[in-house]
């Protein structure tokens, strides 16, 4: 998994939570990593990863046995070989988001 890949699954995780935080103080800590994150990962990915946020409840999703977790496209080989490249973020063909082997 690239690294970016993995502070987009944390990005998403810790913006659930700060919609979903229940004191001003989570909200507030939630808030501070929300901004770590998305000043450690490159702009041209916050940028996707806000366009796709804006049409689509999760916006990085899994892939189990060869399809993509949300739209249950079947991959192709070339992107099943990217979900272990650690030198770029991998994307379902199919739907766009981010995608990460499970």
């Amino acid at each position: 998994m690239h690294w970016t890949t993995a502070k987009l699954i944390k990005l998403e995780k810790a913006e659930r939570y700060f919609t979903h935080a229940w004191s001003e103080h989570l909200r507030v800590e939630f808030g501070e990593v929300i901004r770590e994150l998305r000043s450690e990962i490159p702009p041209h990915l916050v940028s996707a990863y806000d366009q796709l946020k804006s049409k689509h409840k999760e916006p990085v999703v899994g892939v189990s046995q060869e399809k993509c977790e949300d739209c249950n496209a079947v991959l192709s080989p070339a992107a099943v070989a990217r979900l272990s490249d650690e030198h770029e973020a991998s994307i379902c063909e199919q739907c766009r988001r981010f995608i990460y082997s499970i």
